[in-house]
């Protein structure tokens, strides 16, 4: 099924009211970005799809059966997501091949995951990386390995924080290009947080903004309110589109 559902989903880490009583679903294949001003829930509602983050209300629903309400049910690894964090998260002391692999498991012989995980950067245009260490290459190549990891994991539900940190305008562009094939190649069901609007959205986009910890927008780009600043900002950068 490949979907994502939220009901009311509220978070109060150390206290603080994070999230409150956010409701959307996500189908199988969609690709959905989530926008928002700094601090307005987008990385704390990705941790708790992902199982990272309890909630203190409602619940969340991963391929219609129950993952997370007031207690995490289902364990992170049994969601079948993968998650591209926001900061790097390579081991320093192995190379980017071994990170890859790390994605892949110890199901297959060691030559062939070797070859399958170099085979993953290749996708992504990142095979010349694959015998270097991540203190050797620069913020975007480590992007790319880190995304390579998790794509080799073979998720059936792809869940990205900021995925162009460290970017320049060139690499930035081809990489969401060839995520949005990638998502359509495996049949993923994507949700991508972006921090802004980017020239590589597509206005037809379904879009998730959040502000303050609420959803106050699910829907086109193309249809956004008029009930913030931040949104009034949005309809003014899509018109450059």
């Amino acid at each position: 099924m490949n979907s994502i559902e939220c009901r009311g989903v509220t978070c109060r880490p150390a206290e603080l009211v994070v999230l409150e009583g956010v409701s959307f679903a996500l189908g199988a294949g969609e690709w959905a970005v989530m926008m928002g001003p700094s601090a307005s829930g987008k990385t704390t509602l990705l941790r708790a799809i992902a199982g990272l983050q309890p909630l203190a209300a409602g619940e969340i629903l991963i391929n219609g059966k129950p993952a997370s309400g007031r207690r995490i049910v289902m364990p992170p690894h049994e969601r079948g997501l993968g998650l591209l964090f926001q900061d790097a998260s390579l081991w320093p002391h192995l190379s980017v091949r071994a990170n890859v692999e790390l994605g892949l498991g110890r199901i297959r012989p060691g030559a062939a995951r070797r070859a399958e995980a170099v085979q993953w950067l290749e996708r992504l245009g990142a095979a010349h990386l694959a015998d270097k260490f991540p203190a050797n290459i620069s913020g975007g190549e480590r992007r790319l390995a880190e995304l390579a990891r998790t794509l080799a994991a073979r998720p059936s539900i792809l869940l990205l924080d900021e995925p162009t940190t460290h970017l320049d305008v060139h690499l930035r562009d081809g990489l969401m290009r060839r995520l949005r094939e990638l998502h359509a190649e495996l049949g993923l069901t994507t949700l991508c947080v972006t921090h802004e609007v980017e020239r590589w959205l597509n206005p037809a986009d379904r879009a998730l903004i959040l502000e303050a910890g609420r959803l106050i927008h699910d829907g086109s780009l193309n249809a956004l309110p008029q009930e913030s600043d931040y949104t009034e900002t949005l309809n003014r950068e899509i018109k450059d589109l």
